[in-house]
């Protein structure tokens, strides 16, 4: 269950949280997937953001969340080829002074980009799992860490192409949990007033869970704006992707 994606959207399902399972953000150019990484990474604990380049700007805060206190838990490194990203990954167990309670990935898709057939894609997935599962031995052997466990989640931009959907065929058995972003429909109809901002639905699907839908804005400020779906008004913004990708998986 991702945790650190629900907390970053301002809702947490009722009773116990399950054991948290790796997450991948999925959707169009422009849909706020680095906005929803950053934001998990600054509403949580210590961690890791991954991206082949640096941010340009820090997307997706609430004001005054993006202080100089709730970045110094957030730990940024750019390898810029996927290449450099495995070496990275392999080098993280010495090159840390301690281990992250959340690993982030955010631009899968330019890391993968040009790889021909999935096996450069279930790589640096099992890399990832493995990183995490390493960390997450790491925090339950330390007496004064207040995380059971290191959360994985990455972004992947999707735009239809073939060499994609082949690549999230893979990624999909790595990561059980996924949020489809995708334009809010109401919104592009204009059957509600978005007051300016661009507005998406984000629908988080994971084991053992309901699925849960949330409406985000993106003002001219930059901030993102969050509302939860009243249940029984959801609708699936990933539906045709991800009926499409189950039926290549098959």
């Amino acid at each position: 269950m991702s945790a650190a994606l629900q907390r970053a959207l301002g809702a947490a399902g009722p009773g116990p949280t399950p054991t948290p399972t790796p997450a991948l953000v999925l959707g169009p150019a422009g849909s706020g997937r680095s906005a929803l990484l950053f934001r998990a990474a600054l509403g949580g604990p210590r961690a890791l953001f991954l991206a082949p380049r640096a941010l340009q700007r820090l997307p997706g805060a609430r004001r005054g969340e993006s202080g100089p206190r709730g970045l110094q838990r957030i730990q940024f490194l750019y390898p810029p080829s996927l290449r450099e990203l495995l070496r990275l990954l392999a080098s993280l167990p010495q090159s840390l002074p301690g281990p992250p309670a959340l690993l982030l990935l955010d631009g899968l898709e330019q890391y993968l980009a040009g790889c021909r057939g999935p096996p450069a894609a279930a790589r640096l997935s099992a890399l990832l799992v493995d990183t995490a599962s390493y960390f997450t031995g790491r925090l339950g052997a330390d007496p004064q860490g207040s995380a059971p466990c290191c959360q994985l989640v990455a972004s992947m931009q999707v735009s239809g192409e073939t060499e994609a959907e082949d690549h999230l065929c893979v990624l999909q058995r790595y990561f059980p949990a996924q949020c489809w972003l995708c334009p809010d429909p109401a919104a592009a109809l204009g059957q509600e007033d978005c007051g300016g901002d661009r507005m998406f639905r984000a629908r988080l699907s994971q084991p053992g869970a309901a699925d849960q839908e949330w409406k985000l804005g993106f003002g001219l400020d930059g901030e993102m704006r969050v509302s939860l779906v009243p249940w029984g008004c959801t609708e699936d913004p990933g539906a045709a992707d991800t009926d499409r990708t189950a039926g290549a998986g098959k």
